[in-house]
C-alpha cells in the first residue's frame, strides 16, 4: 500500500519533469545563434540578442555580414522591445551573432568564439609596446607597438575573459574533482601541451545550455 502511494505520484510528475528538461538544451554541432547584437553577457546566455530586423537601417538585412556591418560603425540604432528607438556605441556592445556563429567584443575588436561550451575559447590581437631609448621629459621612453595573438577563455560561470593558460585552466578545473586531480598529477611541460585537451573534458562533462 505504502509503495503504490509512492509510486502514484511520482507517474503524475514525470510529466513536470519532462517539461523542465525541455526547458533548456545542450549546446551541440546542430546549435545556431540567433543573429543580431548581444548588448549583454546575459543575452548571450540566453540566446537572446537584439535581433537583425529591430536595427535600424537603410542596409538590406539579409546581407550576410549585416550585423558585422552595423558594427562598423561608431553606433547602432534599434528599436527595443517597447518599439523605442535607442542608441549604443559599438565598442558598448557585449558582441553579436551572425550566420550562426558568435562573436565577442575584446581588445578594440570583435572575435570569432570558436570553441564553445562551460569554457569558451576564442583568440584576440592584444597590443603591446617595446620600449627603446631615452624617457621622455615626460618620464616614460618611446614605446613601439606590437600586435600578438593571444588565447582566452570566457568562462561561462563568472562572464570573465581569462587568459589560457596551464595556470588558469588549473584553477578552473578545481570544480571538477577528476579532472583537477588529473591535470596536476601532469608534469609541467605536459600539462601546456594538454590544455586543449582538458578543455575538451571539461566541456564534454559540463555542457554549456541555452534556453530551448
Amino acid at each position: 500500500m505504502t509503495i503504490r502511494k509512492f509510486i502514484l505520484p511520482f507517474v503524475l510528475f514525470l510529466p513536470l519533469l519532462a517539461q523542465a528538461a525541455g526547458d533548456s538544451i545542450a549546446y551541440g554541432s546542430g546549435f545556431r545563434f540567433r543573429d543580431g547584437i548581444f548588448l549583454r553577457y546575459e543575452q548571450f546566455r540566453s540566446n537572446s540578442p537584439v535581433p537583425k530586423k529591430s536595427i535600424i537601417s537603410s542596409y538590406d538585412t539579409t546581407r550576410l555580414d549585416f550585423v558585422k556591418t552595423m558594427l562598423s560603425y561608431n553606433s547602432v540604432h534599434y528599436r527595443d522591445t517597447a518599439n523605442l528607438e535607442q542608441s549604443v556605441g559599438s565598442d558598448k556592445v557585449w558582441g553579436y551573432a551572425e550566420n550562426g556563429a558568435a562573436y565577442i567584443y575584446v581588445n578594440g575588436q570583435f572575435n570569432r568564439i570558436t570553441v564553445v561550451g562551460s569554457l569558451c575559447h576564442f583568440t584576440a590581437m592584444e597590443t603591446h609596446y617595446m620600449y627603446t631609448g631615452s624617457p621622455t621629459p615626460y618620464g616614460s621612453p618611446y614605446g613601439t607597438p606590437v600586435q600578438q595573438l593571444v588565447q582566452l577563455i570566457l568562462d561561462t560561470q563568472t562572464g570573465n575573459v581569462l587568459q589560457f593558460t596551464p595556470e588558469v585552466m588549473e584553477k578552473l578545473l578545481e570544480r571538477d574533482d577528476a579532472l583537477y586531480k588529473e591535470f596536476t598529477a601532469l608534469k609541467k611541460k605536459k600539462k601546456k601541451q594538454s590544455i586543449f585537451i582538458y578543455l575538451r573534458k571539461y566541456n564534454e562533462k559540463h555542457p554549456l545550455k541555452f534556453p530551448a
